[in-house]
């Protein structure tokens, strides 16, 4: 029992039991429902079988773990909460964005994993969970945080367990291939508010882009450094509050006079307050804006891709 305690402690192998709870499992299907990397899943469950709290059995060239006995079985029904049992099918929509946000900001990673993890077994495409899943989530727990719902610390510690979920799904992003295509993105000085230029860097990645993420307020002078050492087809930038809007624009035309002596990058920008108001980034040099990632991914990322360098209005 002490050493099963032990183990439990430890959220992977905590998870990795919670499924073996429902029956025998392959090394291939626990990677796949935990995302975690089968050399880690091979040493947790070798750790477990050397402490007689799961066994194997080789069934022709599969090679099945489970929970070695009733005892153990019975021990982990009293340690593990219900809800830590897998979760079997997810919808993704209000509901769930809503149970999501809710255990974001009280800090409960476990569930915010399930929650993921799940999805990413039900083949959910990424492009869907970043803004369906982590895009809608942000939104709603800002508006909590305008209400006064929630504070500025449980804003952030919601933030802080999407980024890491975020790493984590970047985890099964194949290198970069030689000739790949190249994008900078970067936030504006004064611009904080860097996740969902994060999510499209991901995005981009995942679709065999080499991508150069800056982050968060990044100077002027830096952007361009980085655009000037990187060479990319494609810089991105973006603006979700009018207050940052002047320094977006400033940005934005910096970008522009440095197309006038290399013209074979363009310039794109995003964030809620370019979607309402276009029109002064496209006039600062933006060469399309995009509304959403959903849209970016299934409307301009295959235009960027066939590398077509003049855009009509359509992108604007």
């Amino acid at each position: 029992m002490m050493d099963l305690l032990r183990e439990v402690a430890e959220p992977s192998k905590r998870l990795i039991l919670g499924l073996l709870k429902t029956g025998p499992k392959s090394v291939g299907e626990i990677v796949d429902a935990t995302l975690m990397k089968q050399p880690n899943v091979s040493n947790h469950l070798a750790r477990l079988k050397s402490k007689g709290i799961v066994r194997s059995n080789k069934v022709g060239r599969m090679v099945y773990y489970s929970l070695s006995s009733a005892e153990v079985a019975e021990a982990l029904a009293g340690i593990l909460a219900p809800e830590e049992s897998p979760l079997t099918e997810l919808e993704l929509g209000p509901e769930l964005v809503r149970q999501f946000s809710k255990a974001a900001t009280q800090g409960d990673e476990f569930t915010c994993n399930r929650i993921v993890d799940t999805l990413v077994r039900q083949q959910v495409p990424t492009v869907q969970v970043y803004q369906s899943l982590f895009g809608e989530s942000m939104l709603l727990i800002g508006r909590w945080w305008e209400v006064q719902a929630i504070d500025v610390g449980q804003e952030h510690l919601a933030s802080a367990i999407i980024e890491r979920l975020m790493a984590r799904i970047l985890h099964f992003a194949a290198p970069p291939k030689p000739g790949a295509l190249r994008c900078v993105l970067g936030c504006s000085p004064g611009n904080w508010h860097s996740i969902g230029l994060r999510m499209l860097a991901d995005i981009m990645r995942l679709s065999g882009w080499q991508t150069f993420y800056l982050g968060a307020n990044v100077p002027i002078e830096s952007f361009l450094s980085s655009v000037r050492e990187h060479q990319p087809y494609v810089a991105l930038v973006s603006c979700p509050i009018d207050t940052l809007a002047p320094a977006c624009l400033e940005l934005i035309e910096t970008l522009q006079r440095e197309k006038e002596e290399r013209p074979s990058f363009l310039i794109g920008a995003g964030g809620k307050y370019v979607n309402e108001n276009p029109g002064p980034f496209l006039a600062a040099g933006a060469d399309f804006t995009s509304t959403n990632l959903l849209d970016f991914t299934e409307r301009i990322l295959p235009m960027l891709e066939s590398r077509q360098h003049e855009f009509d209005g359509s992108l604007n």
